[in-house]
Formats: C-alpha cells, structure tokens, sequence
C-alpha cells in the first residue's frame, strides 16, 4: 500500500502543555510525543470525545485506533520552557479526619509549560491505513496539542505519498534513540516518550526514550545528521523512525 504523509503547520496561540507523568510535580516535555500528535489527529473522527470503551473491557483513547499512523514534530520558532507554581486542590484525597482543616485543602506544585506566542510547531503524520483525503481531513480538524488549554490553528497542510529512504541524512524531527548520530550530536536532547499502551486507561505505559534536536535556549529545532535505517521523504524534508 502506498504510504501518504500530511505535514501540519500548527500556529501556537500561546504555546501547549504535555505533562510528564508523575507523582506531584508536572514538568512538561519541549516536544509533544507521537501518542499526543496522533491524540490531536483523531479529533475529527471523535470529536468531543476523551474516552471508547473497546471490546466492552478497556477504556481507551480514540487515538487507539490510529496506532498505524506514525507521528513527529519540531519547533520552527523560538519557544522558552517555563514552571509556574500553582495552589493544587487536594483535600478530596485526604481521609475524612483531614478534610475539614483548612491545612490541609491545597498543596503547591509546579506545572511545566512551552511559551511560544504566536510560534509555529510543524507536524509530519506518516500513514499507510488512512487515504490521502482522509489523512488531510483530519490534519486540517487538529484544534489544540496536548492540554485542552493548548490551542493550536492550522495554517497549511501539505500532502503526498513519503518515499522511503535510508542512509545518511539531515533532519530538524525527533527521532527515536536507537538512530546513530552523525553529526552535531551536541544538540540532541534525549527524552522518555511513552508508548502506545498511553492509550490505555490505567495502563502502566513504557517509556522509549527518544532524541530531540533541539538548540537549548530559546529553544528551536536545529538540524543533525543521522544514519538511518528507515526514513522517509516528505516534501524537500526528512522524518526518522529507525
């Protein structure tokens, strides 16, 4: 089957919010991960809809049924990472004894966040189980990147079929670990995205660490090369997914 790409540019309104998980503190990811880009793109088939039930057992993102599209991103403008300290509302959690001390209603934490006002996050879909048509439909759907106060507006979406390649190449997208870097190693940033068991409500999801090339501050994609062993073109650019 012929694979189809779209590549999104997505003008940043603020910037947007992918928390990592874990316990209490809520630092963000600079990038959004492939299971976050492929959440954004099943909102036009599921709009309005946070949660399936699949096989009347498991409770799973509509992204679930997009897992053969494959996903990345870059920045094309300077973003900055800031943590914002807020009062978290805890008292609900707390044992009945305590939830009537005014002590012990709120907690502070910090919540990780990219600025970039008015920036631009480019995003390329790879597919082999959606047809050209449909892939664009959805591109152009795509309302906001990560938290629901992310909101994004799609300004372009270019289409065509990816040819496959390999070897030697130059590209500004994350790519996963397992890539052998050529050159200019010192900008990659590598970072734990989870996989697709992310989908999966109470699932524990595995991490897959992957590489972000990625200029430190002001933060913006920077072009590396790598050795690939699967890669595709997409317009006058390159993706990496091995």
């Amino acid at each position: 089957m012929t694979l189809c790409y779209s590549k999104v540019f997505l003008r940043l309104h603020w910037g947007y919010a992918i928390r990592k998980r874990t316990t209490k503190a809520k630092p963000a990811f600079l990038l959004p991960p492939p299971t976050t880009l492929i959440g954004a793109l099943s909102f036009y088939r599921y709009r309005g809809i946070e949660n399936v039930l699949f096989n009347k057992k498991s409770i799973e993102s509509p992204a679930f049924y997009l897992k053969g599209v494959k996903a990345t991103a870059k920045l094309s403008s300077f973003a900055s990472y800031v943590e914002d300290i807020i009062r978290n509302v805890i008292f609900i959690y707390q044992r009945k004894e305590r939830q009537l001390d005014p002590l012990s209603r709120y907690n502070i934490i910090s919540e990780g966040k990219v600025y970039s006002p008015g920036g631009m996050l480019i995003v390329v879909y790879i597919a082999n189980t959606l047809a050209k048509e449909e892939l664009e439909k959805m591109s152009w759907s795509i309302a906001r990147i990560g938290s629901k106060e992310s909101v994004v507006s799609v300004e372009d979406v270019e289409v065509g079929e990816a040819s496959k390649v390999s070897g030697v190449i130059e590209t500004d997208y994350y790519f996963p670990a397992t890539v052998s870097v050529v050159e200019k190693e010192e900008f990659i940033n590598l970072v734990p995205f989870w996989d697709e068991k992310a989908y999966i409500f109470d699932q524990d999801a595995k991490k897959e660490a992957y590489m972000l090339p990625l200029r430190s501050y002001p933060i913006i994609s920077t072009k590396v090369k790598v050795n690939a062993k699967e890669a595709y073109k997409v317009g006058d650019e390159y993706v990496v997914f091995a």
